[in-house]
């Protein structure tokens, strides 16, 4: 299954909706598409998911596309995820400046970063030899694990004070 979160700022984000959408094959694509306009047709979207269904939904899939929102983010590589980001892009009338471009490009060293639309189908598709690239040394999907367990821990201790 892949997982895409929109985030929740109030610009539609229907460029990545549609893209999505349109990608072959039949892997389930589930969608947290909070104020797009676009309904997609072959995905399952829904507006706003409560945080808890989000997390789930995150550690569920084998694929996490969001926008570049760091917080967003950071919570797919706390369940060992190394996410397809897709940054909202002022062009399209998705935010009100190109930070997430910028955010996204300062990392790019450990996601995935799509700027062009056009190549998420592609990204999808070669998700795994991509992410195998990022190597297991300071960043990628090896430490993207070792933050999940760490997360894990801290959680943990805290909830059993």
């Amino acid at each position: 299954m892949i997982f895409c979160t929109v985030g929740t700022h109030e610009d539609p984000f229907d460029r990545l909706l549609r893209a999505l959408d349109a990608l072959p094959g039949d892997e389930p694509v589930q969608i947290q598409s909070g104020y797009s306009t676009y309904v997609p047709t072959r995905c399952t979207a829904e507006a706003m998911m409560p945080f808890a269904r989000i997390q789930a939904s995150m550690k569920a899939a084998r694929i996490v596309v969001t926008h570049g929102g760091p917080a967003s983010i950071m919570q797919a590589l706390a369940h060992g995820k190394v996410p397809i980001v897709v940054p909202r892009q002022s062009t399209f009338g998705e935010h009100v400046d190109d930070h997430q471009v910028r955010f996204a490009k300062r990392i790019a060293d450990r996601v995935l970063v799509v700027l062009d639309i056009a190549d998420l189908a592609q990204t999808i598709q070669q998700y795994d030899a991509r992410v195998a690239g990022l190597g297991p040394g300071t960043y990628g999907p090896e430490r993207a694990r070792r933050f999940a367990e760490k997360l894990d821990d801290l959680t943990e201790r805290l909830l059993a004070r």
